[in-house]
């Protein structure tokens, strides 16, 4: 049963991979055949949305001294 299970692990992984290269090209393609002012603002909107993700949960973190009894940290 290990067997496949890694066999199966191993398909999805070759599928993910070939989905991910698919998308790159289908990237690239747009950029080269659309002006830089739509992809540019599409790329802008992207990124700082990921922007504003990474801030809200750096405000969320709680503070290291909620932590200091756990066995989590090493001290």
């Amino acid at each position: 049963m290990s067997t496949n299970n890694s066999e199966n692990r191993d398909d999805k992984h070759a599928r993910n991979r070939e989905n991910r290269l698919r998308q790159i090209r289908e990237w690239a393609a747009y950029v080269r055949t659309h002006p830089d002012e739509d992809w540019g603002e599409q790329v802008n909107t992207l990124v700082n949305s990921q922007l504003q993700s990474a801030r809200h949960l750096e405000d969320e973190r709680p503070d290291r001294e909620t932590f200091e009894d756990s066995p989590l940290l090493d001290g």
